[in-house]
């Protein structure tokens, strides 16, 4: 009776464990969304995914030991350090917002394409999840969609940029009130990340 006790505390404690990795790695990939919907959660929700993680980690480390299974205490450590530091090294911000240009270029395409006629800008719904309010600012080098913005003193900002053609050092977009960003880094398809 007591063996079908462990082996059902040990399928649960995997199950914890395993649920607390992909937790911790679901919040850190939707830091963006999540701070325009609830900024204040966003650190506390990852905080409580590390502490599960690595709580039922430990716990199941500690219970492999107890009944001496060395080999499948060191693979449930060795994977778990492998994930804590994959997931530690990982730019989250940037891996979101490529993957959204990638996962929507049929949408950023359409909005280009808006841009270079001189028609209305829609944005579509999901845009506020990255854009900040879903804001598209026309510009005159090209297209804006601020993604970070010092909202205390809107002293700096950064974001997603569309230029029409490959733009040079002197192409600026206004990035906040107070703040002239530069194109940054090639997204492919026309779009920058602008600091």
């Amino acid at each position: 009776m007591s063996h079908l006790k462990s082996a059902r505390w040990s399928k649960w404690t995997i199950a914890m464990t395993v649920g607390g990795w992909i937790f911790l790695g679901t919040m850190s990939y939707l830091q963006i969304p999540l701070y325009r919907q609830i900024w204040w959660f966003v650190l506390l929700a990852i905080a409580f995914g590390w502490l599960w993680a690595c709580l039922w980690t430990f716990t199941a480390v500690i219970s492999y030991l107890s009944v001496q299974a060395y080999a499948r205490a060191a693979i449930a450590l060795v994977i778990a350090v492998t994930l804590g530091a994959v997931i530690w090294r990982v730019d989250w911000r940037t891996t979101f917002i490529d993957s959204t240009l990638r996962l929507h270029q049929a949408s950023f395409a359409e909005l280009a394409t808006a841009y270079r006629e001189g028609k209305p800008l829609e944005p579509p719904w999901w845009m506020k999840y990255l854009s900040i309010n879903g804001e598209v600012q026309a510009q005159e080098h090209g297209l804006y969609l601020p993604i970070y913005r010092d909202e205390w003193r809107s002293e700096n900002g950064s974001g997603l940029a569309y230029f029409p053609s490959r733009p040079s050092n002197d192409y600026l977009i206004q990035t906040a009130e107070g703040d002239i960003g530069r194109p940054i880094r090639d997204l492919g398809d026309g779009w920058w990340w602008v600091e």
